[in-house]
């Protein structure tokens, strides 16, 4: 059986969140993969998200 929930239960993972409530994943499989992330984990990485918006 699959559970599913919202997506906006995992927006932690995104600099920046957009809510999307109409969309719903499955939770076994968001859950073994909060598991493997690692602690704090942010897509996109900041530090990379600054090299690509320096103007230099």
């Amino acid at each position: 059986m699959t559970l599913l929930v919202p997506s906006d239960l995992y927006n932690r993972w995104f600099s920046t969140p957009v809510s999307t409530p109409h969309i719903d994943v499955d939770y076994a499989v968001m859950t073994e993969l909060m598991k493997k992330l690692p602690k704090g984990y942010i897509f996109p990485d900041p530090a990379s998200m600054a090299i690509m918006n320096s103007k230099d």
